[in-house]
């Protein structure tokens, strides 16, 4: 019965959920604390452990439960595990467990769980904040810590250290005590996360689990990982494949038949202006890829052959995790495969497909994708590779694959790259790419470098974003006009877009390339990305 004795209350109280009455409790009154009370009210989220302390006395369980509740799980403890541990300076078994509680702390963060340190005094030296403050930098103990100098919490028991786990909606999963009472919260916690895992979704971004029901994280807006097997519906009803094309249902003639001894076509999956895309099986290793197949009306245009192996050229140098992978490339006699590119089988879905649904995205959703398109045409650039075709439509949202992964962007489309390396510039007035996410100087025709795919990135991330494209008009000219001659139009004050982000879209839009970041990897930086 330590458990209740301790906190001086009846088992069925003790929970982290408001005590009967306490919705309208008064405010904490009467705390020694070193932030203001103010401060307590914006504390910084448990994603932000690397500095903050909070110490404060805590005058009777009742304002505890409400601190616990309304201070700090109300946001940084909603929707998480909830490890709370008494300890002491003087508690040798206490300081010992601590190494323990910061490596569960650490290593379930990812997970959900949240950690809460109340320390009770044992003598009158150990009530003095500096004391304890002291011992909190000596001993690696980053999560919020109360001080229970009046022993309205613990009722002075000295059987340190004591653990309490709660679950999500705050009701009490188990407790322990002593030198080897962790070993059985870690047991438990253990169990907990698994039974989560089977009921409730998950976000990844944001670390927390949500109510049953949920599809969409409510504090970022991302889709959530669901429980149990199965793709997630918002993935399933946008799925295309491996690359940005049209999807298709009836099969073609040459489904069945292998190229090169080597890929069986198992499945069309779509097609562009000059190529088909099949998802395939490696003969010889069993897993499946997707190879994209130069058209037969191609076949003697050199232009058209030149292209695609440029293509496989330019994202054959690049090994990166948000960029599509090349595996193979191979010219043959077959009259139905004449050329083919073999690249990793992705089943992702096109930002384009994604925006049309949703119109924007959040600005905390917006921001991870942003960063990885950046990484990924960042690697690009510095391989000396210039994209040319930077676009929603090139863009692969990945869903998650585990319980506890993002989703994740994939670059793909290199069929416009240019190679730096290569000799002589572009044909003169040779214009290439996609006119909304063109750069001035790509409207005109002009030799293009890195800061041009930076233009295309400031157009994409500036319609993430706020659902519209900086620049649209009825006519291609009406658009390159406008890229030419007009600034883009600010962002709605309602968006709430943080000012780092919008200057450095602002600045990826600029006209004149020497006055934009000079890389995507430059762009992200700017933008606080990385």
């Amino acid at each position: 019965m330590f458990l209740y004795a301790i906190l001086g209350l009846a088992p069925q109280a003790l929970c982290l959920r408001p005590l009967r009455g306490l919705e309208t409790f008064a405010p904490l009154r009467g705390l020694e604390t070193f932030a203001s009370l103010r401060g307590l009210e914006t504390l910084p989220r448990f994603a932000g452990f690397e500095t903050m302390n909070v110490e404060l006395q805590v005058p009777s369980f009742e304002l505890a439960t409400e601190w616990l509740n309304r201070r700090i799980t109300a946001r940084q403890t909603k929707g998480h595990p909830t490890l709370v541990h008494f300890w002491s300076v003087s508690s040798e078994a206490s300081k010992t467990n601590l190494a323990q509680v910061a490596q569960l702390r650490d290593q379930r963060k990812r997970e959900g769980l949240r950690v809460v340190a109340v320390h009770v005094p044992q003598s009158d030296a150990e009530k003095d904040p500096r004391t304890v403050r002291d011992a909190i930098s000596r001993l690696n103990l980053t999560e919020p810590c109360a001080l229970d100098n009046d022993y309205k919490v613990s009722h002075g028991q000295e059987n340190l250290p004591a653990y309490f786990l709660f679950d999500p909606e705050g009701e009490i999963r188990a407790s322990a005590t002593g030198a080897n009472g962790l070993d059985s919260i870690e047991d438990k916690l253990d169990q907990l996360l698994a039974e989560l895992r089977s009921n409730n979704p998950f976000c990844a971004a944001c670390e927390l689990f949500l109510n049953k029901e949920a599809m969409f994280c409510a504090e970022c807006g991302s889709p959530l990982t669901l429980p149990g097997t199965g793709t997630h519906p918002y993935y399933e009803s946008h799925f295309v494949a491996s690359l940005p094309t049209v999807q298709f249902v009836n099969t073609d003639p040459l489904i069945g038949h292998t190229i090169d001894g080597k890929y069986e076509l198992v499945a069309k999956l779509g097609e562009g202006g000059m190529s088909v895309v099949y998802r395939a099986r490696r003969v010889h290793i069993g897993d499946d890829v997707a190879v994209k197949i130069l058209t037969g009306k191609f076949v003697k245009d050199d232009a058209a052959l030149a292209r695609f192996r440029r293509e496989a050229r330019a994202a054959a140098m690049l090994r990166h995790p948000n960029v599509i992978t090349i595996h193979d490339f191979g010219e043959t006699d077959d009259i139905h495969a004449p050329a083919y590119i073999v690249m990793e089988f992705v089943r992702g879905t096109p930002l384009r497909e994604l925006l049309r649904s949703e119109d924007h995205f959040s600005v905390e959703r917006s921001a991870r994708l942003m960063r990885g398109i950046c990484a990924g045409v960042g690697s690009a650039h510095r391989q000396g590779v210039v994209h040319r075709d930077l676009k929603p439509e090139n863009i692969l949202v990945v869903a998650p694959d585990d319980d506890f992964e993002l989703e994740s962007v994939r670059v793909v489309d290199f069929g416009l790259a240019k190679l730096l390396a290569d000799a002589g510039p572009t044909s003169s007035g040779a214009v290439v790419g996609t006119p909304f996410y063109m750069s001035p100087e790509q409207c005109l025709g002009e030799p293009l470098d890195a800061r041009s795919d930076v233009y295309s990135l400031g157009t994409m991330f500036y319609e993430m974003l706020s659902g519209k494209r900086p620049f649209e008009a009825e006519t291609v000219s009406g658009v390159i006009n406008r890229h030419l001659q007009e600034p883009p139009p600010p962002f709605a004050e309602s968006l709430r877009i943080p000012r780092r982000i919008s200057m450095g879209i602002m600045h990826a839009l600029s006209k004149d390339p020497d006055d934009r970041p000079q890389t995507a990897t430059e762009l992200a930086r700017q933008m606080g990305l990385v």
